[in-house]
């Protein structure tokens, strides 16, 4: 292992635990064994850091998700079981890494999301979207394209927007109230019918 990948995985998990603002570079490179002079030659500053620590957590998460949607029946069992898995991954990491992350959406949006070929292996959701055609879950007529980044648009408006902000949503709210009533209307039949198997009957349940 690198030295820069070896630091990349302390701050991962340093972050996780702790948060970004509370995380110093000294206690960075203690944890790895490195000398804070190494961290500074190998990233330009702090910043640096943070967006390829939270580049690679979002690779992992990604190959969690696709691990996901090769494992299950359909796109619709995959998608239930990837908002379980990040309601309990939310549960392990701290509060205010959240908080902390949305300084730095731009910039990981702008290092990450900004090429298209890049977006394909940051973004598993063109493959939700294309199973989920296949399998007649999703319309035949839906442009893939367009619908995968309008769905990371939603995600961005979500760190970015005052507006929605100011209402303090939780994930759950962005959930229900938005992400959800969106993938219903992609939808075919067949595919409201798992949306009730999987969600409407959960949901009610809680």
């Amino acid at each position: 292992m690198s030295q820069q990948t070896k630091i990349i995985e302390v701050a991962i998990e340093a972050f996780r635990t702790k948060g970004i603002k509370s995380v110093t570079m000294d206690s960075i490179a203690q944890t790895a064994g490195v000398s804070k002079r190494t961290i500074y030659e190998l990233f330009k500053d702090k910043d640096t850091l943070v967006v390829q620590a939270l580049g690679q957590m979002i690779i992992q998460q990604n190959q969690e998700f696709v691990e996901i949607l090769g494992n299950t029946e359909n796109v619709i069992e995959a998608l239930f079981n990837i908002l379980e898995r990040e309601a309990l991954r939310r549960t392990e990491m701290s509060p205010s890494l959240v908080d902390d992350i949305k300084k730095y959406f731009h910039l990981v949006n702008a290092e990450f999301f900004s090429d298209h070929e890049k977006m394909c292996e940051y973004s598993p959701s063109f493959t939700f979207l294309q199973k989920g055609i296949d399998q007649g879950i999703f319309r035949k007529d839906l442009k893939l394209e367009f619908v995968d980044n309008f769905l990371h648009e939603i995600i961005g408006l979500i760190h970015t927007s005052n507006r929605i902000r100011q209402l303090n949503p939780s994930k759950d709210d962005f959930v229900h109230n938005i992400f959800m009533p969106y993938i219903r209307g992609l939808c075919t039949e067949k595919g409201l019918k798992l949306m009730k198997k999987y969600f409407d009957v959960n949901q009610s349940s809680n």
